[in-house]
C-alpha cells in the first residue's frame, strides 16, 4: 500500500531534526502554522495517487482552466477512451479524432487516438464525427429530386428548330 509521512510542526524542532525527517523515504515535513512546504506537500500527493487533470477545450474557443477532469492511472485509466466513458459512454463512438497540448503531446496540436495516455495538466479538444445522410453525399441537404451521380442522370432530347 502507498503511504506517504507528513511530520507537521518543523518550526519548533531543531533544523537537524528537520533535515533528519525529510530525508526519510516517503517522507514530507510541513508546518501548518507558518504554511511551509504544504505546495510540496499537495504535488506529492498528487504524484502518488497517480492522478491526472486534463482541462477541455471547446471548438474555437479558450480552454477551460476552471475545472479539470480528473483521472487516475489506477481507477480506470487515464487514456482518451477513458476520458470520453467518462464523460458519457456513448461519446466514444463518436470521435474522430482527438487535438491534445500538453507534455503527453509531441507538437501543439497534435492529432490523437482513443490509445493517448494523458499526463498532467494536458488540454483536449473532442472532434466529432459528422453526421452522413443516407444518400451518400456528405453533410450536403439536397432540395431536388434529381439524381445523386451523373451517370444516372437521363439525357436530353435535344430541341428541335
Amino acid at each position: 500500500m502507498k503511504c506517504v509521512y507528513v511530520y507537521n510542526k518543523i518550526d519548533v524542532v531543531g533544523i537537524d531534526d528537520v533535515d533528519r525527517l525529510s530525508r526519510q523515504p516517503n517522507s514530507i515535513v510541513i508546518s501548518c502554522n507558518l504554511k511551509l512546504n504544504l505546495d510540496r506537500l499537495l504535488a506529492r500527493m498528487w504524484d502518488e495517487m497517480g492522478l491526472v487533470r486534463v482541462y477541455t477545450k471547446p471548438q474555437g474557443q479558450q480552454p477551460d482552466f476552471g475545472d479539470p477532469v480528473v483521472l487516475s492511472a489506477d481507477r480506470g485509466g487515464s487514456s482518451v477512451e477513458d476520458f470520453c466513458n467518462h464523460i458519457h459512454r456513448s461519446l466514444v463512438k463518436d470521435v474522430k479524432y482527438v487535438l491534445v497540448w500538453g507534455t503527453s503531446a509531441r507538437h501543439y496540436p497534435q492529432h490523437c487516438g482513443l490509445s493517448h495516455v494523458f499526463c498532467d495538466e494536458d488540454v483536449v479538444q473532442i472532434v466529432k464525427k459528422k453526421e452522413t445522410d443516407e444518400g451518400g453525399r456528405g453533410g450536403f441537404k439536397s432540395h431536388s429530386d434529381a439524381p445523386v451521380w451523373i451517370c444516372d442522370r437521363q439525357k436530353k432530347a435535344p430541341l428541335k428548330q
